[in-house]
């Protein structure tokens, strides 16, 4: 096992309370970083990691007025630095069970509670050098694989992605000169997965809507199936794949449509369907969305039954969150 070098890599800090912030760095000192960049503005520090795509990022995500998980999801999306892998730590004064799963669920590698001591942080540390997760894509999550194996479906796509701190810290020279390649195809594989779940979740929503037993039951969480026509579309514009793009600007505009009753009709819940579909066949140079129908029958069968299981019981708004759960068996 190679031998680890913690003053080889960078590390870019954030907490907001001056205090706690020179805590943390003494303690990243003590462990051995030498190259610490710290931070108490938030935009300072996007700034930074912009700028300087450090090998390791440490933030506090519990202090009031200050929201870092939407910077840590842009970060998984590719969309604030080249490595969309980079090794995250958040830390947290907030022990609130709700608190830490929002904060693992922005893709975070890891969550350490305070106070914790300089041994803690490095065994914490030295973990996701030695034996870091894989990654899983939803429509919504980008981050570790969290799940049990026993609860893992056969089928359920992981990628695996660089771990440049450790290349980092152990020395690894021909890992780090394959970096760049090794992350650019990472990136395509996330981009792939993150495109088509996307698109199964319009599919999803739609099937269900223009089902009456299950449209009856639960009404359509509008602004959720917006927002991810929106950032189905925001993906594709940052892929550049242009003929996608323009079949997706058309989805988004016709499910925003929805916001009319005169336009909720199954005739037009099918033509959302067939632009999702269609988004993703552009995408993917003619591949049809087909190969995921199993998967997308699936979480129909299993949102069916809980909708149709609830009637005469008040109903609900079909949540982005129920798609996700449903999917994820």
């Amino acid at each position: 096992m190679a031998e680890v070098d913690y003053t080889k890599a960078s590390v870019c800090l954030f907490d907001p309370v001056h205090v706690n912030l020179r805590t943390t760095r003494y303690a990243l000192h003590e462990i051995g970083f030498r190259e610490i960049d710290s931070h108490s503005n938030l935009k300072e520090f996007e700034k930074a990691i912009r700028e300087n795509s450090p090998a390791l990022i440490v933030a506090e995500c519990a202090s009031p007025g200050v929201d870092i998980l939407p910077m840590i999801r842009n970060v998984r999306q590719g969309k604030v630095m080249p490595n969309p892998f980079v090794t995250m730590i958040l830390t947290s004064w907030i022990r609130d069970g709700a608190h830490v799963r929002r904060a693992i669920s922005s893709g975070a590698d890891d969550v350490i509670v305070r106070p914790f001591s300089t041994a803690f942080a490095e065994e914490r540390i030295r973990t996701l050098i030695r034996s870091r997760k894989p990654f899983v894509v939803t429509s919504d999550y980008i981050g570790p694989d969290r799940r049990e194996d026993s609860k893992r479906p056969s089928d359920a796509p992981v990628v695996r992605v660089p771990n440049t701190l450790q290349a980092t810290v152990e020395g690894d020279e021909e890992a780090l000169a394959r970096a760049k390649g090794w992350i650019n195809e990472a990136r395509k594989t996330v981009e792939s997965e993150r495109v088509r779940r996307l698109a199964m979740r319009i599919v999803v929503a739609m099937e269900l809507q223009a089902d009456p037993a299950t449209a009856r039951t639960a009404a359509m969480d509008l602004a959720d199936v917006i927002r991810t026509a929106r950032e189905l579309r925001e993906t594709l514009e940052g892929a550049g794949r242009i003929e996608a793009l323009q079949v997706a600007e058309a989805l988004l505009e016709q499910v925003r449509a929805f916001k009319r009753k005169d336009e909720c009709s199954a005739s037009n819940f099918r033509l959302a369907k067939e632009l999702a579909v269609g988004a993703y066949a552009a995408y993917a140079n003619g591949e049809s969305i087909e190969r995921s129908q199993d998967e997308i029958d699936k979480t129909v069968a299993t949102l069916r039954k809980r909708l149709l299981s609830r009637d005469g019981h008040g109903g609900g708004a079909l949540s982005g969150a129920t798609l996700n759960t449903a999917a994820a068996g």
